[in-house]
């Protein structure tokens, strides 16, 4: 025979390693992975169908053993997949009946629930727990309970866990997987025989669940970035002179057309707020149904669950100067000077807003609000509105000298985008009255600041403007009574938020023009007073308020383009009837502009303008111009 050198056996012991190595990998990694993940769902068919059933062998590991705890992590990746595809499929068959219950009063009931990204993930993971051939002493009943309660544990942990920091959230999720794996396996258990389960079955279902839950946020989040570039692939909107403009078009011409076989109309998402398009929406409601409330609803809905998955926690002013780049990005902001800032998570990739200085920013507005007295006892009413872009009592700590210099200016301020805690903030540090509507999931209520010379006689909030197509987290509007203690007059005065154009205004428009509609019929012939809000169409050449129009409202200086919104367009406004007064065009203020305030303040900008009594009836009098906006023939 001849003789085998050393070298050769050494290559021969490395090569059975190498195969024991991989051999061990398969039956411990992979194999655990594909039972739990693509063959769970072959079988379930498998099952159904009378076909033969495919299980890969695993090595049988002793308990508490390091390969028993690798197979448990395994089987947790692998099941990421059945249970991400059973909570869209399920959110899919409840979106179709939330729409085939549309205009129905069982849908409005059943809407929140039936449009719940996190409703569908639970009803997915307890369908597939329920279709899954049960192991030896369970159920497919038990195993359905165990795997919804155990989803229900991921969904509260993970509600509990958005607001940690990241070194928080990193511990968090593996946690509560771990919590609800054990959780699914004892409940299973229980609910199929009434017994506990065995304490390594535990163990190894919270292994299992710490790997799920680990990895199974991170595909939804990655799923709903894919599935909402497609709702808007058009050029982004730029700002030129108040006017939208349309910048540069593929081939670089800067002339403003667009490419060859492309529409020109231009939408553009961002985080709060949608503008477009340059053309404007003339005559697009009546021409435009709503064709898809099922796309648009499933789009609200995960613009809010981003919303609550990213807000941001803002310093105090004292912290923000000892605050790294880094440290503000890991607060929810944007630093063009981080190094981490992919940890921030955005929707359609857009930029988080800004941390300014807030002192720099009291400084700046100071300025701007300098020449504009403060409201008198008696006198002219003034009345500002403002989206203050998710008012919270952080942000208003924050900037808290900054609308000192803004609040105390008016007598009354229409508010968008507040929650109570905020608007009550801004309202103690100012010593003005509040009133407020309920708000959304994402903390968007409407309101008003009010002068303490305003007496509030009455309130109501508009339920019917935010139950419109069956879209969730719509606003309502919310109204206010009022006594004008100096003159004597009653007046009315309505916040607004109309539905963003989130899905593209034209797809949108008719969504906003039923909540014109419902409103002006909710106010009836009666209603003497303002509107004003954020109605998110453009108010120089809307067509979406003609229900208001025609009930005998009026846009004050209807023809005014001027910008108030961070990315082009008049999207803020008044709308006024039957009032004993003129009213000065609205001033606009767009704070958003001045590069040392940004959009970190708000992406929108402060609207003022000036209730007068009329002049004397004079034969001299008569032939001076009053103020523009009070009675212009467009309306």
């Amino acid at each position: 025979m001849p003789d085998i050198s050393s070298d050769s056996k050494a290559r021969a012991a490395d090569a059975h390693a190498s195969e024991g190595v991989a051999s061990w990998a398969e039956h411990n990694i992979l194999n655990p992975a594909l039972n739990a993940g693509p063959l769970a769902m072959y079988n379930i068919v498998a099952d159904a169908a009378n076909l033969p059933e495919c299980h890969l062998a695993v090595d049988e590991q002793k308990p508490y053993s390091a390969g028993w705890f690798v197979q448990g992590v395994s089987g947790g990746v692998g099941a990421v997949l059945p249970f991400y595809l059973a909570g869209k499929g399920a959110g899919k068959a409840m979106l179709a009946a939330d729409g085939a219950l549309a205009g129905t009063r069982v849908g409005e009931a059943l809407s929140p629930m039936l449009t719940s990204s996190r409703v569908a993930n639970i009803a997915g993971a307890t369908a597939f727990g329920g279709l899954q051939k049960p192991d030896e002493n369970h159920t497919r009943l038990g195993n359905a309970i165990g795997t919804g309660v155990g989803f229900l544990v991921f969904d509260r942990g993970n509600l509990l866990s958005k607001q940690l920091p990241l070194a928080g959230k990193l511990a968090a999720y593996p946690l509560t997987g771990f919590a609800g794996g054990a959780v699914m396996s004892e409940a299973s258990q229980l609910a199929s025989n009434g017994k506990f389960a065995p304490a390594e079955e535990v163990l190894q279902s919270g292994v299992q669940g710490m790997a799920l839950n680990s990895l199974l946020p991170l595909a939804h989040e990655g799923f709903t970035r894919i599935s909402t570039k497609s709702v808007a692939a058009e050029p982004v909107a730029r700002q030129r002179n108040g006017a939208l403009d349309n910048g540069r078009n593929s081939n670089g011409s800067g002339d403003g057309a667009a490419p060859p076989g492309e529409s020109s109309a231009l939408t553009d998402i961002r985080a709060n707020g949608i503008i477009g398009p340059e053309g404007g929406l003339e005559g697009a409601f009546h021409k435009v149904v709503l064709r898809n409330s099922t796309e648009l609803r499933a789009l609200s809905k995960s613009y809010s669950d981003w919303v609550n998955e990213n807000k941001p926690s803002y310093p105090t002013t004292e912290e923000f100067a000892k605050l790294s780049p880094n440290e503000i990005v890991q607060r929810g902001f944007y630093h063009p000077d981080a190094t981490n800032l992919d940890l921030l998570k955005t929707f359609q990739e857009a930029k988080p807003r800004p941390l300014p200085d807030a002192k720099v920013v009291a400084a700046e507005v100071a300025k701007s609000m300098e020449p504009m007295p403060l409201a008198k006892q008696n006198g002219d009413i003034v009345l500002g509105e403002w989206n203050m872009e998710f008012l919270t009592a952080d942000k208003a700590q924050y900037f808290a000298e900054t609308y000192k210099h803004v609040v105390p200016r008016h007598h009354l301020m229409f508010v968008e985008e507040t929650n109570l805690d905020g608007l009550a903030k801004v309202a103690k540090d100012n010593g003005y009255n509040y009133e407020i509507s309920r708000d959304n999931s994402r903390g968007q209520a409407v309101g008003f600041l009010i002068h303490p010379r305003l007496k509030v006689l009455g309130t109501h909030t508009y339920e019917e403007v935010a139950n419109v197509h069956n879209i969730p987290d719509l606003r309502p509007a919310f109204r206010v009574d009022l006594l004008d203690t100096a003159s004597g007059e009653k007046f009315s005065a309505v916040t607004v938020h109309l539905k963003s154009m989130r899905g593209g205004p034209e797809a949108t428009a008719p969504v906003r023009t039923e909540q014109a509609r419902v409103l002006a019929e909710l106010l009836g012939k009666d209603f003497r007073g303002i509107i004003a809000g954020d109605w998110n169409t453009f108010l120089d050449k809307t067509r979406e308020l003609d229900p208001l129009l025609k009930a005998g409202f009026k846009i004050a200086n209807p023809g005014d383009s001027t910008s108030t919104q961070s990315m082009g367009g008049r999207l803020d406004g008044f709308l006024y009837r039957g009032i004993p007064w003129l009213m000065s065009n609205p001033e606009v203020r767009p704070f958003f502009k001045n590069p040392l305030i940004t959009r970190g303040l708000s992406d929108h900008g402060l609207l003022s303008t000036t209730l007068r009594p009329p002049r004397p009836a004079s034969p001299i009098l008569q032939y001076i111009p009053t103020w523009a906006s009070f009675d212009q023939s467009r309306n």
